[in-house]
């Protein structure tokens, strides 16, 4: 109660027509404030960061011609990323949440964009798979690491909004990385570069620049910030450290790694997302088998199945902290998913087989606000980021698969049907089980004994 009664004292000074007046509104200011301060700036960060991870799949579209490279060599090389995100999430998480978001960040962002523009060296597949796997073990905690940093800013019942805001960083890098890869790949010759070489090059070089503005602009917690109002900063400090005492979160990092409730969402992750990245890594190839358009014009396809993505991920995570919910906004999107995956693999005409294929990123993308929003509500500080991080890595263990599993498959059967299938059904039973997940099932236990 020590917040609360300092916050009491200190709100003396605030002027009486807005304690009047305005008594309800501190809130809405505050976390609008909080809103237009970081979202705008870490959305711009992940749309570079998505850009760089999914970009192959355009560069496959010129590279596997030049380099010779298999299905099986292009969906291996494409899924190794995740392997090195996958060893060195937790340990680059616990490190974020120990030295802090700002320096942290900054030498994850820089370290992956010199990686990426080097992808544009690539001359056989042990160098392919040696920097994407480089890659990815630069780019692990970046993720996780914003999710922890975000629960430090906002309250639980806004917390699902602010991760999807973040998240539609997702389908915007469909709406304009689409186009923009197809662009590149344009640039074919220029300079005795192949396209595929331009493309890594100038999406690459962003995350190098970027990174170094993150030391200047982030603050690390609401208690430090000079651009909140005293009242505002005092109003956010209390309700977080009101809400954390009301959880029964633990700050022990044993207990997060060994939660059922942090080992269920990972595994539900797990399953989506060996779907959504062989969709993410291969739907350009799909899409031009399908319809036989140029690269410019696949992109826009990727791009209109972006927007409507970003409106159904927002309006699923608005609605889901409305009604304060989330097993069934995270169940149903990822049926939504399944079922785009399964018609994708059976519908032969090619209208009704995109119309399918844009289901799988609508569903999976839907779910990202209240799913990511629940790892948050059951432990806190570096149980947290650790219960995080722990989440993202067991769900990517299925984004190294996924890519890799289409390949392997395709290369046997020469499409894509009976990989589609497959990731439609392991999506119906991640569907399932998010019916079963809850922050209360979960945090029960973690409750002390």
């Amino acid at each position: 109660m020590r917040r609360v009664k300092n916050f009491s004292e200190k709100s003396e000074s605030i002027p009486n027509v807005f304690r009047t007046a305005h008594p309800d509104k501190l809130p809405a200011v505050t976390l609008r404030k909080v809103t237009w301060r970081l979202i705008p700036f870490l959305f711009v960060l992940y749309v570079i960061a998505w850009l760089d991870r999914v970009n192959v799949g355009f560069a496959g579209l010129q590279m596997n011609a030049d380099l010779g490279f298999s299905s099986t060599v292009f969906g291996f090389g494409s899924g190794i990323f995740f392997l090195g995100y996958c060893l060195f999430e937790i340990p680059s998480n616990i490190i974020l949440e120990r030295v802090g978001a700002r320096l942290w960040i900054a030498r994850i962002m820089v370290t992956w964009g010199l990686i990426s523009a080097g992808l544009m060296i690539v001359r056989t597949p042990a160098v392919f798979y040696l920097l994407r796997f480089l890659l990815g073990a630069a780019e692990a905690g970046f993720f996780p690491g914003v999710i922890y940093y975000l629960s430090l800013w906002y309250p639980t019942a806004h917390r699902a909004r602010a991760i999807a805001a973040f998240m539609t960083a997702v389908p915007v890098t469909g709406l304009i990385g689409g186009p923009l890869s197809g662009a590149l790949l344009d640039l074919d010759g220029i300079y005795g570069l192949a396209g595929w070489q331009w493309l890594f090059l100038l999406e690459g070089l962003p995350a190098i620049v970027l990174g170094a503005s993150v030391i200047f602009y982030l603050d690390e917690r609401p208690e430090t910030t000079q651009w909140l109002a005293p009242e505002e900063r005092d109003w956010l400090v209390d309700t977080l450290a009101a809400e954390r005492r009301t959880w029964p979160l633990r700050p022990d990092i044993r207990v997060a790694l060994t939660d059922v409730g942090v080992w269920r969402l990972g595994i539900i992750f797990l399953l989506v997302a060996t779907g959504f990245y062989g969709y993410s890594f291969w739907a350009p190839l799909v899409i031009r088998s399908i319809t036989g358009l140029s690269n410019f014009k696949v992109g826009l396809v990727l791009g209109a199945i972006s927007a409507v993505t970003i409106i159904g991920m927002l309006l699923n995570s608005y609605h889901s902290d409305r009604t304060n919910e989330r097993p069934i906004h995270i169940a149903v999107p990822l049926l939504v998913m399944a079922v785009g995956l399964i018609g994708c693999a059976l519908l032969h005409n090619p209208v009704f087989a995109i119309i399918a294929l844009a289901l799988v990123p609508l569903g999976h993308c839907a779910s990202y606000g209240p799913f990511w929003s629940m790892p948050t509500q059951f432990f806190t500080g570096p149980a947290a980021a650790a219960g995080i991080a722990l989440v993202t890595m067991i769900a990517n263990v299925g984004s190294f698969a996924g890519p890799t599993l289409i390949g392997v498959l395709k290369a046997r059967t020469g499409t894509h049907t009976e990989a589609f299938l497959l990731l439609g059904g392991l999506a119906v039973i991640a569907s399932l089980l998010a019916l079963r997940t809850s922050p209360a099932r979960a945090s029960s236990s973690t409750q002390p004994t």
